[in-house]
């Protein structure tokens, strides 16, 4: 009975993540060109939401909604909407320091290729890395290797994107969602540096 609710949960959860990141990534693709950096704003707004709603509003019928069917039992008691928040803030540098077409891939390498992989390594990950998965990983870098591709339409720099996320989301020092983006944004400006003509 535990192990069949955690499954829903977790595949609600990593539903919502993929849906909601694809979603960002195409508004920030379409709109940023026409209302430029104001595109911030509605993130900002919402990560103060976020921020304050469990301690302004702790019963607040929405939340309490939010908490109980999509949050994990201990963030749902230490930081509700913990992951949501690192989302937010994870995804504002590529969108302040990548080209457009490469910030929308980093979005979508952290929403495409974290949900698979969380959802795949969690249910049917056999071979164990520390606290993940081969089967996780590998995931990871194919499907985020094809998200890439919807703004980048470079296969050798899609594979690179591709396992440096995969490598980052393994061993990862602090939550995936902020240390994923920091870090391809990270590795366009070396690759831009290292290998100019790469990088286009």
């Amino acid at each position: 009975m535990l192990k069949d609710r955690i499954f829903v949960l977790e595949t609600k959860r990593q539903a919502v993540h993929l849906f909601l990141g694809l979603t960002i990534s195409v508004a920030v693709y379409h709109l940023m060109p026409i209302v430029g950096y104001y595109i911030l704003v509605p993130l900002m707004v919402a990560l103060i939401v976020l921020l304050q709603m469990q301690k302004r509003c702790p019963n607040l019928r929405i939340a309490n909604h939010l908490v109980c069917h999509f949050e994990r039992d201990n963030d749902a008691i230490n930081c509700p909407f913990k992951g949501s928040i690192f989302y937010g803030f994870g995804i504002i540098p590529p969108i302040l320091f990548l080209p457009l077409n490469y910030a929308c891939a980093v979005i979508a390498v952290l929403s495409v290729g974290d949900s698979t992989s969380t959802w795949i390594g969690k249910f049917f990950g056999r071979i164990r890395i520390g606290h993940k998965s081969l089967e996780g990983t590998l995931t990871f870098f194919i499907f985020s290797s094809l998200a890439v591709l919807l703004y980048v339409q470079d296969y050798q720099i899609a594979l690179i994107f591709g396992l440096v996320g995969a490598i980052l989301e393994l061993f990862t020092l602090i939550d995936d969602n902020l240390f994923i983006p920091l870090g391809l944004t990270i590795l366009y400006h070396l690759l831009n540096i290292i290998t100019p003509n790469l990088i286009v």
